[in-house]
């Protein structure tokens, strides 16, 4: 009865994507760790408590880096295994009976420490034109208290992103 026609475009921009903190170092890869600080139970004893501010960046830079292109960073949803629809926050992935702690979740904020839900950040995606070869991300993580006050343990997660370029 009708006919849905797809339409794309494949960038020719090559910037090398790097990223980090300032406790893990800038990598030489787009995958990255950030290294959240330990917090006492009691900065997360109440649901929706949020602690652990910890900043981080994404870096597009390179000599194929092209100057004038517009990017953004895309969470992908659909390979974020531990994207949690509900709240938009990251699960832990650490179980609780392997030392994982319970109640908590990782959540992401803007440079400006907006809170972003994951499942709709892309929809307000901020975005960089490169200049110089280079454009940068900021970002902040931090722990979520999530269903209560959050217990002891070690606190593991990760989502999977894409460099948008228009």
């Amino acid at each position: 009865d009708g006919t849905i026609t797809f339409t794309g475009k494949i960038s020719d921009a090559t910037c090398e994507i790097t990223g980090g903190d300032a406790t893990s170092g800038e990598s030489t890869t787009p995958d990255f760790t950030v290294t959240l600080p330990s917090v006492s139970v009691t900065a997360l004893d109440t649901d929706g408590m949020r602690a652990g501010d910890t900043p981080f960046h994404i870096t597009l830079s390179g000599a194929n880096c092209t100057d004038g292109k517009v990017a953004s960073v895309y969470f992908e949803l659909a390979q974020s295994t531990y994207l949690d629809t509900t709240t938009g926050n990251l699960k832990n992935s650490t179980a609780k009976e392997s030392g994982g702690a319970d109640k908590v979740q990782v959540g992401l904020l803007d440079s400006d420490k907006s809170i972003l839900n994951l499942t709709t950040a892309n929809n307000s995606a901020k975005t960089a034109t490169i200049s110089g070869n280079t454009a940068r991300f900021d970002y902040w993580a931090q722990y979520v208290a999530t269903g209560g006050a959050s217990t002891a343990g070690v606190v593991n997660s990760e989502v999977v992103y894409s460099i948008k370029y228009q």
